[in-house]
């Protein structure tokens, strides 16, 4: 890697691309830990759902999820991080949302098919963060994005669902994320790769 300095910081920064993958990893990082964080309190006042059986059920899901992330590995090497990304995160916006809209009877279904896609973004979304610039910089462009979109996606999604369940409306919380995550998979196709 480059020795990190100011016209590295200067020529990671100007790239379209590396702000492309921050919005696209803080959105990768909502719709598993934002979401995962509020997800009992979501349960227990908008559903009713006894705390104990919440968190076993939130638990629960998140076990298959491990499997999951070998399929986004997969997806990756088969058709390119680029649609995988694209394809992740239409199917875990449309998840995400059905999650904001579901019924009481059929909530705990969406709580379990959530994360199984969710979890495919992170293979891909590695692979093509280490294209968007040169192998000589992609150690800088890396201890950017990651912190910077975890502040986002693991910080201010879970304070925004959570100042909106405030007011009395956890659903229409969860509901924007899953807007924005559905949202998010357009960005994809602004992603241009490093070409030496």
């Amino acid at each position: 890697g480059e020795f990190v300095g100011y016209a590295s910081y200067l020529n990671i920064l100007s790239k379209p691309s590396f702000w492309i993958m921050v919005i696209l990893f803080s959105l990768g990082i909502s719709s598993t830990l934002g979401i995962y964080t509020m997800l009992p309190l979501y349960l227990v006042t908008d559903h009713a759902i006894d705390i104990n059986l919440a968190n076993t059920l939130i638990a629960l899901s998140r076990t298959t999820s491990i499997i999951m992330a070998f399929v986004g590995c997969w997806s990756t090497d088969r058709i390119g991080p680029r649609q995988t990304l694209r394809m992740v995160l239409l199917v875990t916006g449309i998840m995400t949302l059905f999650l904001g809209f579901a019924s009481c009877s059929m909530i705990l279904y969406v709580v379990f098919l959530q994360p199984l896609v969710a979890v495919c973004f992170f293979p891909a979304g590695f692979a093509a963060m280490s294209l968007i610039v040169s192998a000589k910089l992609r150690s800088i462009a890396i201890s950017f994005i990651v912190p910077l979109a975890f502040v986002i996606g693991a910080g201010l999604v879970p304070v925004f669902i959570g100042w909106i369940g405030d007011i009395g409306n956890f659903a229409t919380a969860i509901t924007i994320c899953g807007g924005l995550i559905t949202a998010g998979s357009i960005f994809t196709g602004l992603l241009k790769f490093y070409d030496p």
